[in-house]
């Protein structure tokens, strides 16, 4: 059976910065808090957002002790994720709403709106369009 798509993410997030990382991920960019409490890995905070009301989470939070390498990092693991949007026009609502937050905002030109940001605690991400593939390419496949 093929995999169908990414059902969640989960990062660790520093103690010293994880209150600061939850407000971000649920007031700055409206994803919302579904459950959380103590992990199972050494009873820390572990926090669970959903973008989608249909689906529990697609987005934990892991608060961990000591340091997490930060996007840039030469430690960091994760480059980056994406979410999707429907329409240029979102895409360009998350760029002002980041920026009116005091984020440093990247748009490249790639034929289709995007944006690069980087959260509080170091998670690199995009919001975008999908990008679709040719369907003459795809059936080629």
């Amino acid at each position: 059976m093929p995999l169908a798509r990414i059902s969640h993410v989960g990062f660790n997030v520093a103690s010293d910065v994880f209150d600061r990382e939850f407000e971000f991920w649920e007031k700055v960019m409206g994803l919302q808090f579904v459950h959380g409490g103590s992990s199972s890995r050494g009873g820390k905070r572990v926090a669970f957002f959903t973008a989608d009301p249909l689906r529990d989470h697609e987005l934990i939070l892991y608060e961990v002790d000591g340091p997490v390498a930060a996007f840039g990092d030469p430690g960091c693991q994760v480059e980056h994720f994406a979410f999707d949007c429907a329409t240029d026009a979102e895409v360009d609502e998350y760029t002002a709403r980041l920026r009116a937050h005091g984020f440093d905002v990247e748009e490249p030109g790639r034929g289709r709106r995007q944006n690069k940001v980087t959260s509080p605690s170091g998670i690199h991400f995009e919001i975008n369009t999908p990008p679709y593939r040719d369907p003459k390419t795809a059936a080629r496949d």
